[in-house]
């Protein structure tokens, strides 16, 4: 037995055999419920919804330390660097995107905003190669517990305030959102035209593919399902066992993740307050963000 084969076996699952796990790549990749399926659906269960101009792209993860807010940076570049407009948008209330993105503290963010019941159309704020970044903004705890409480209650909470920033098709909104279960992944989810799950090629990310295929489930089931596509982080060609865990995903997904290769200049942008993209122009992790970028530039159907 192969360390592919070893890994998967380990986690439970025999791709060949396996039945619930072919089920859960149908979850990832399979088929869009037809246009009699979603009329009987809509009809069953009727729901308001906030239609959405521009392209809505949500990077989520169950683990922390993928790497999530660093690609959600480095996307928001590329894209505007493509001729797209960008707004990146940071659903995380650890507010990351303000120091990844280096923009002011001054402004409040979505968080306090939204439990003073304000609009968002004035935190934006003009960011690397041109894009627009609106920050979470600091919260204590307290108010974290306030707004996530409402927002159980209140699932069409993004979608009308995506919705009042007036944005066109030619916007993309690239959001952050935070590791795991929670309020703000739904959310995102809810909105979402293409989902981007930031995995690395280790065993732990591997072995959450399940529970993650679980939570995805109700939102694939939509009228407008987004599209789901994984994105193994920091893959290092050096290692054998990095690529044997790319190969693990690619048999537990049914076809080859997205990839990013490992790119210290990257890694230490934050550090130095630059935009990931300045130093990496040649490096094949600059390559494998602009591919990305090409693909979430086709349109919404096909992305």
């Amino acid at each position: 037995m192969g360390i592919t084969e070893g890994l998967l076996a380990l986690l439970g699952k025999d791709v060949c055999q396996d039945e619930r796990g072919m089920a859960s790549r149908l979850h990832f990749f399979g088929s869009i419920p037809s246009q009699d399926e979603r009329a009987a659906n809509e009809s069953a269960n009727p729901v308001h919804t906030v239609t959405l101009s521009p392209k809505v792209v949500a990077l989520v993860s169950i683990n922390g330390g993928v790497g999530r807010s660093t690609l959600a940076t480095a996307l928001s570049s590329g894209l505007q660097r493509q001729g797209e407009s960008v707004v990146a948008l940071d659903l995380d209330p650890q507010n990351a995107l303000q120091h990844h993105f280096g923009v002011s503290s001054a402004l409040p963010g979505i968080g306090r905003t939204s439990l003073e019941h304000g609009q968002w159309s004035q935190l934006q704020q003009l960011s690397f190669a041109g894009c627009q970044v609106i920050t979470f903004g600091e919260v204590d705890i307290p108010q974290q517990e306030s707004l996530e409480r409402w927002l159980k209650h209140e699932p069409h909470w993004l979608a009308q305030h995506l919705a009042s920033l007036d944005l066109s098709a030619r916007h993309t909104v690239i959001i952050d959102t935070p590791a795991g279960n929670n309020v703000y992944f739904h959310q995102a989810l809810s909105v979402a035209d293409v989902v981007l799950v930031i995995v690395q090629a280790d065993a732990a990310c591997l072995g959450t593919l399940d529970h993650l295929d679980g939570l995805l489930a109700p939102h694939l089931e939509a009228q407008h399902p987004p599209r789901v596509r994984v994105v193994i982080n920091q893959v290092d060609e050096r290692s054998a066992f990095s690529l044997d865990m790319v190969e693990a995903f690619t048999q537990r997904l049914g076809k080859a993740a997205l990839q990013v290769h490992r790119d210290i200049a990257i890694n230490e942008a934050l550090a130095f307050g630059v935009d990931p993209l300045d130093s990496v122009e040649k490096g094949l992790a600059a390559d494998d963000i602009n591919d990305i970028c090409r693909l979430l530039k086709a349109p919404k159907t096909s992305a």
